[in-house]
């Protein structure tokens, strides 16, 4: 009978794996195809919250070009790489491709590391 009671709750954890999977999934967000990375970035004009500090007004420019504002202006080039937003600044300390991340109706781009939110896209 131990035996039995064993097997069922092992059946019942293995059975909500995925629940839990997905549950985790959804709340860090769904990251961006190549495709859709590319669709919401270029051409367009974005206000975003960068989480250091900020509030960068960013065009991205169809021919890979970018120009922002954040108190102060820079410009640089951009480009989407496996689904990630690459931003190389003239000025400003910042080169790297980072995951562009749905997380409700926000977009979020990740630092190159994953390890936090650099920018949530506001529109």
């Amino acid at each position: 009978m131990k035996n039995l009671s064993s097997l069922a709750l092992a059946t019942v954890a293995l059975l909500s794996l995925p629940a839990a999977a997905s549950a985790q999934s959804e709340a860090a967000g769904v990251a961006l195809t190549t495709e859709e990375a590319t669709a919401f970035i270029k051409g367009k004009s974005h206000s975003a919250t960068r989480l250091a500090g900020g509030t960068p007004s960013l065009q991205f420019k169809d021919n890979g070009t970018m120009y922002a504002n954040n108190g102060g202006s820079d410009s640089g080039k951009w480009r989407i790489e496996d689904g990630k937003l690459c931003m190389s600044w003239q000025r400003w300390e910042y080169e790297g491709c980072g995951q562009l991340v749905r997380v409700g109706d926000k977009v979020q781009h990740l630092y190159p590391n994953a390890s936090a939110v650099h920018l949530v896209f506001n529109n």
